[in-house]
């Protein structure tokens, strides 16, 4: 009798279809997903003017004049360290904001569903302790000034009266995170005398921020009155509230440029272009050309970033300049 032998082949397993090895990588992958919806969510044209922002107060509070190798690294801690904290003000913001972006129509994470609010308000809290702890690393006033901007980001979003509610009190946080944010770019790089171009440069971006920022609430009116916001639109009308966002605007670019020319500082050329952005965000602002569809309500908020920008990329310049001299 003949025995027949069936040989078998061996069979090859893929570590990567092993439940107990891909479930660590899947979830990895899932985490690795939600912290760049909340990157996305935080709005990244808006961390990186807070970025300049920070470099701003560093240069003019004269970081590259000392420190060495060391500073450069406290720096370079600080300046992350106030990424993480301004990215957490937003991503809470995102979550505290959902009613609102959800009635304007707003593509955001949050808003559309793609990022849990529970899973934003983890990364919130993994966010708020590494910002405190890089500015631990620099020192017990850049602990300070990072809990005093996490309290007015909080502040703006949360709570039973959050200060985003009103006209008075988002003018407020605003102006407060923007020269929170210099004055930590200049204790970061070692708190010298404060000096008049740091302040004045930082006061009246500041200003810009809460009074040229505010023409972001145009094109979010809808939202802002089903949360009960008490916006320039809200309370004004879109007409009138035009009006006065232009006039505050344009207070602010006459200023600087007056204060600067007066008193021979050194950032004239930065308070020149935020005035020709000031006069840009009013004819744009009083304009049919911002009138209509949701993009084109954006318009004198758009004008109002890029006059950021360029202002900041300017101050650079001078600055570089005033270093070869």
């Amino acid at each position: 009798m003949s025995t027949t032998v069936f040989s078998r082949s061996p069979v090859h397993i893929d570590p990567r279809a092993d439940p107990a090895r891909s479930a660590p990588v899947s979830r990895l992958r899932r985490l690795r997903g939600r912290w760049r919806l909340g990157w996305q969510e935080a709005r990244p044209v808006v961390q990186a003017i807070f970025l300049l922002r920070f470099a701003a107060g560093a240069a003019l509070g004269g970081a590259g004049g000392a420190h060495g190798a060391a500073g450069r690294l406290e720096l370079v801690a600080a300046g992350l360290g106030w990424l993480a904290t301004t990215w957490a003000i937003y991503l809470v913001n995102g979550v505290a904001d959902v009613v609102e972006d959800r009635a304007n129509g707003t593509a955001r994470p949050i808003a559309r569903g793609d990022l849990p609010q529970r899973s934003a308000t983890g990364i919130v809290a993994g966010l708020a302790a590494a910002g405190l702890a890089l500015a631990a690393v620099v020192s017990p006033l850049q602990v300070l000034l990072t809990a005093a901007m996490l309290g007015v980001g909080w502040a703006y979003s949360l709570g039973p009266w959050p200060l985003k509610a009103n006209l008075a009190g988002f003018v407020a946080a605003v102006t407060a995170l923007g020269m929170l944010t210099y004055l930590a770019g200049w204790s970061a790089a070692g708190g010298g005398p404060l000096s008049e171009p740091m302040f004045l440069f930082g006061l009246m971006m500041s200003l810009w921020m809460g009074l040229g920022g505010s023409t972001k609430d145009l094109a979010d009116a809808k939202g802002d009155r089903l949360a009960g916001r008490r916006t320039l639109p809200v309370l004004l009308g879109g007409r009138r509230a035009r009006v006065v966002m232009a006039i505050a605007a344009s207070s602010v670019g006459w200023t600087f440029v007056i204060l600067c020319a007066v008193k021979a500082i050194g950032v004239l050329p930065a308070a020149a272009v935020v005035f020709a952005g000031s006069v840009a965000l009013s004819v744009t602002v009083l304009a049919p050309l911002s009138r209509g569809a949701r993009s084109a309500e954006r318009r004198p908020y758009r004008v109002f970033m890029v006059t950021q920008y360029c202002a900041h990329i300017v101050l650079f310049g001078c600055l570089g300049v005033a270093s070869l001299l």
